[in-house]
């Protein structure tokens, strides 16, 4: 018989001290316990099971017992992690109870570390879908945000970010930098219909303005200026030079409410579905001609 079975099965962990007010053990709240200090040693990966783990952001993370079991000294309600910090300077080591699955165990910032822990460990997982329909990821999430924007930037080529190497290339070499960037936006697709919150990557329609729903965030003055030149009524710029719309069906149509422009629906379960009101396509941005840049320059 495993140990685990052992726990909870024919062969209980070591009897319970009751308190005479109350029908089981109960957690002082001054007291933290770990897993060292509750000896777990060698059976620790099976008390974990007893467990769900949680990782506040910014706070310490912490083991909780599942609400089927009942509490006992050596398995109380809450149960921090052992310090982590290593004998070496800037050494921050997964002190995770159970399997470590990870590829890297020891990290230099506690915010790594963090990291570690909500996306190898915590029992709740962030879940970040593409919302294309058609993607694979559509169905298969990301579990942290920064991949899911650069699955948006690098695959779907939406306007999310700046060419690679903007920070250095700005300091040393900025006209560099312009002409890489203006090969960049050359690539990208972008809808006048819609526009995609790089902080929190919820798409947003234009038609309710620049201030993400979800967020809040206000969209780039950059990505705001090319869509307004592309948008109804405003097809034609002033200088016809700045912009050019490939296909005049691309031309935005009437505003869906269905949809709220976004041209995608969620099913229900965290994954997306096309419209069935508006089969919008994208329109794209031609960077053929010059452009005003963000520092107003011509490139």
């Amino acid at each position: 018989m495993s140990s685990y079975s052992q726990l909870y099965g024919g062969n209980p962990l070591p009897s319970q001290q009751y308190d005479s007010s109350y029908s089981s053990f109960q957690q002082t709240e001054d007291v933290r316990y770990t897993p060292s200090s509750l000896e777990w040693g060698p059976q620790a990966a099976d008390f974990v099971k007893l467990y769900k783990f949680i990782v506040p952001k910014g706070k310490l993370p912490y083991l909780e017992l599942l609400e089927k079991w009942t509490p006992t000294y050596q398995t109380p309600r809450r149960v921090y992690l052992d310090d982590s910090k290593g004998y070496e300077k800037s050494q921050f080591h997964c002190k995770y109870p159970g399997t470590c699955e990870g590829k890297q165990s020891v990290f230099s910032r506690p915010a790594d570390l963090e990291r570690h822990y909500k996306n190898v460990h915590a029992s709740n997982k962030d879940s970040f879908y593409c919302d294309y329909p058609k993607c694979p990821r559509n169905q298969d999430p990301f579990t942290r945000k920064d991949h899911c924007r650069d699955h948006f930037r690098d695959y779907h080529k939406e306007d999310i970010g700046a060419a690679k190497g903007e920070k250095s290339s700005r300091e040393k070499d900025k006209h560099k930098w312009q002409k890489a960037q203006k090969i960049w936006l050359a690539e990208r697709n972008i809808s006048a219909k819609v526009w995609r919150c790089a902080k929190c990557l919820a798409r947003n329609s234009v038609h309710q303005g620049w201030d993400c729903v979800s967020c809040k965030n206000t969209c780039e003055e950059e990505r705001i200026r090319i869509r307004q030149k592309l948008a109804p009524g405003r097809q034609t710029p002033e200088d016809p030079s700045e912009v050019t719309i490939l296909d005049a069906n691309q031309y935005p149509g009437p505003y869906c409410g269905t949809c709220n422009d976004t041209t995608y629906l969620n099913n229900g379960s965290g994954a997306y579905e096309s419209c069935p009101v508006c089969q919008s396509t994208p329109v794209q941005y031609s960077y053929e001609n010059s452009y005003p840049n963000i520092y107003g320059e011509r490139i």
